[in-house]
């Protein structure tokens, strides 16, 4: 057990995981096992995402407090909605969406958002 005082001491796998799946979300699974098991710090990692679609929809109902829970969290999630709950989570600081030109859901730049609680829902936004 660490203490406060105590840096976090990351591990490091003797070769690269690479997992295939075929619907996006299915990712955030690995993603968290790599978060429990101290290869990726619990929070502020930078996300690329290689998509022709951002995938950064938030579900209009899911609690808020979902994201402790990850056996619900990876159950209400889908293809369209499964990168800003590990946002607002913490665990990832900055997305990086590299995209083909095609793509037009959001605007080429860089995009800040504000992530919370909703005071009276409960709910992500």
């Amino acid at each position: 057990m660490a203490s406060i005082n105590m840096p976090f001491k990351r591990k490091y796998f003797k070769k690269t995981p690479v997992h295939i799946v075929e619907n996006h979300d299915e990712v955030l699974p690995f993603i968290y096992r790599c978060l429990g098991s101290k290869h990726l710090p619990f929070e502020g990692n930078t996300f690329i995402h290689l998509d022709s679609h951002p995938d950064m929809l938030i579900p209009k109902t899911m609690s808020a407090d979902i994201v402790w829970n990850k056996d619900e969290l990876f159950g209400d999630i889908s293809i369209e909605n499964w990168i800003m709950p590990a946002v607002y989570a913490g665990h990832f600081k900055r997305l990086i969406w590299i995209k083909p030109p095609w793509s037009k859901q959001i605007p080429d730049g860089i995009t800040t958002f504000f992530i919370g609680k909703h005071k009276e829902s409960g709910t992500i936004r």
